[in-house]
């Protein structure tokens, strides 16, 4: 992990400092600030605000910028960026399927990506969830004639524990809220596609689940109806693999209704045992699977299979899609990586903490808090200074600048998709939104095309449940504000050539 080029938070901090105690000596960018905070409505949250020129580490423009507030998905910058920093650009998860004999063991290495199919579309030739579960069931085929006595998930890579017990309880089978293990499939959720009954209304609707493993039960409880917009929703409320349909279906839906499943190293492992029966290849029932233990080693096993999720691609799902189950990944892995232990919440906290203060200062563990990798929980706190500077350490390396800059999202992409509509921008933006209720916030950079030169902002606002619309709209506007200086300070003769 190379150090900074210099402090930049204790660079940062002494500006900063001398900012505030000279009025004379006020950010470009401070009316603009303090105009837009008076105009826009936003009851009585807590606002902290930091931008920066890293050329020059003078502060554009600041408010209350060492408030420490949670990020929400801003916390994913931190997390992302260790990982990237720990893991390096060239890292990519493995997922192994080994054969021991006649014993099956999947060996997982914490891969976000597995089954998912975001980036199975994305690949080259695009495919699909059945597609890759029978590529990987006939690469085992091929080399077994006896068939398969014993399937392990070998998920030692991470903890078991599944879920960060800071997260709402009543969020946990969400898709955004999905279980967190050494080994996992699909994104460690269920799809159900649902569309009314051929009998009409009253009648339980159509379902169909992806991917389907034989561990997973499904009640439909669900009605079809003649009117009314759907309804259809999806329950798990024990940790088990037991869900329940409810509500009203009308019409085929567009897209799918998502629920997080219990224990993804069994249902991965359920999943390639079905695709191994369809293969043709005798597999054990549901008691010949079973979670690897302490005892198990398998020096002599071969592989049959592996697949690959390279972490350019796992930092793009984590940032530009805010994919949480990447974020969390990452976390545990990084814990893994430099411990050698089993990853975990706490043992990749402390890699970021160790980075953080590495790049930044020594002092700054102290005025961040990590709980979890994605933002999901309410119990991490950091502040717009220390974002800043974190975004600002990139700038040290320009590989390691282009790889984090380019997983972040642009406008009208992943979710920026609906942001600066009616507002041109002059420079490029790449930056991470975050949200949970009540907390809004919005950190990266402002780049000029032409020169190269960039801005760091960072802006979090807690506590604004009064308008989500308003939280954002100052968001926006004041990014087009950093945008409008930037461009004014590109160079004469570069405009003149028509940068």
């Amino acid at each position: 992990m190379p150090p900074s080029r210099r402090t930049p938070i204790a660079a940062l901090l002494t500006c900063l400092c001398a900012a505030l105690a000279t009025p004379a000596a006020a950010g470009p960018l401070d009316d603009e600030l303090r105009d837009l905070l008076r105009h826009t409505d936003l009851g009585d949250a807590q606002v902290a605000v930091l931008v920066i020129d890293p050329v020059t580490d003078r502060v554009l423009a600041s408010h209350n910028p060492d408030l420490a507030l949670i990020p929400a998905s801003n916390q994913k910058l931190l997390t992302s960026g260790a990982a990237l920093i720990t893991l390096g650009e060239s890292f990519a998860f493995r997922t192994e399927l080994l054969l021991d004999g006649a014993r099956l063991i999947i060996r997982g290495s914490g891969d976000p990506g597995l089954g998912d199919p975001v980036l199975l579309e994305r690949s080259e030739p695009p495919m699909t969830v059945d597609d890759l579960l029978e590529r990987l069931a006939l690469g085992i085929a091929e080399r077994t004639d006896a068939g398969i006595t014993e399937i392990i998930a070998d998920d030692r890579v991470f903890d078991r524990e599944y879920a960060h017990p800071s997260w709402p309880e009543k969020d946990l089978n969400r898709w955004y809220c999905a279980e967190v293990a050494g080994l996992g499939f699909h994104t460690n959720v269920i799809s159900a596609f649902v569309s009314p009954a051929p009998d009409g209304a009253g009648a339980p609707p159509r379902v169909t689940i992806q991917p389907n493993a034989p561990i997973i039960t499904l009640k439909n409880r669900a009605r079809t109806t003649n009117s009314g917009a759907n309804s259809a929703w999806i329950a798990r409320p024990r940790p088990e693999n037991e869900f329940t349909l409810y509500g009203n279906v009308h019409e085929p839906a567009l897209a799918p209704i998502r629920a997080s499943i219990h224990e993804p190293p069994l249902f991965t492992a359920s999943l390639i045992r079905n695709a191994l029966s369809n293969a043709g290849v005798a597999v054990p029932g549901e008691s010949g699977m079973r979670l690897a233990n302490e005892r198990d080693h398998f020096p002599d096993a071969e592989p049959a299979a592996v697949v690959l999720t390279a972490l350019p691609e796992a930092l793009r799902r984590c940032n530009a899609d805010s994919h949480n189950l990447y974020a969390e990944a990452l976390i545990k892995r990084i814990g893994h990586e430099v411990t050698t232990d089993a990853g975990s919440w706490s043992n990749g906290a402390a890699v970021i903490r160790m980075i953080l203060g590495q790049r930044l200062g020594p002092d700054i563990s102290s005025s961040v808090h990590i709980a979890d990798g994605s933002g999901m929980s309410r119990e991490n706190r950091v502040s717009p200074a220390v974002l800043a500077a974190w975004l600002d350490s990139f700038s040290d390396d320009p590989t390691l600048f282009s790889a984090f800059s380019e997983s972040l999202a642009s406008p009208g992409e992943g979710t920026l998709t609906s942001r600066w509509r009616g507002i041109s921008l002059d420079n490029e933006v790449r930056a991470k939104s975050g949200y949970l209720t009540g907390v809004y916030a919005l950190s990266g950079y402002v780049i000029d095309p032409t020169t190269s030169r960039r801005v760091v902002f960072s802006m979090i606002i807690n506590e604004g449940r009064r308008s989500s619309g308003n939280a954002r709209r100052f968001h926006d506007e004041f990014v087009a504000e950093i945008d409008q200086w930037l461009t004014e300070q590109r160079p004469a003769r570069v405009d003149a050539l028509g940068g």
